[in-house]
């Protein structure tokens, strides 16, 4: 779900409700200014970020070699 944001029309001085991604583009946003409300609570909760397209591996997740030194079992011993 898209979210919005208060902003005014430069041209015109119009308040409207714009997608919140207008202003990540310069193109979009030529002509519109978030509001003084609008600019106060983008400071106080930032957007999030974008999620990546790839996962990330994490080095945490890679299985974990352990060198445990072995004995062998007391009946597999040669006598000599």
């Amino acid at each position: 779900m898209a979210q919005f944001v208060d902003a005014y029309d430069k041209t015109t001085g119009e308040k409207s409700l714009v997608p919140a991604h207008f202003f990540d583009f310069p193109t979009l946003s030529r002509n519109l200014s978030k509001t003084p409300r609008q600019n106060k609570a983008d400071e106080r909760k930032p957007r999030p970020k974008p999620k990546a397209s790839e996962p990330v591996a994490f080095s945490d997740s890679a299985p974990v070699e352990t060198s445990t030194p072995t004995t062998p079992a007391t009946g597999d011993q040669d006598e000599e």
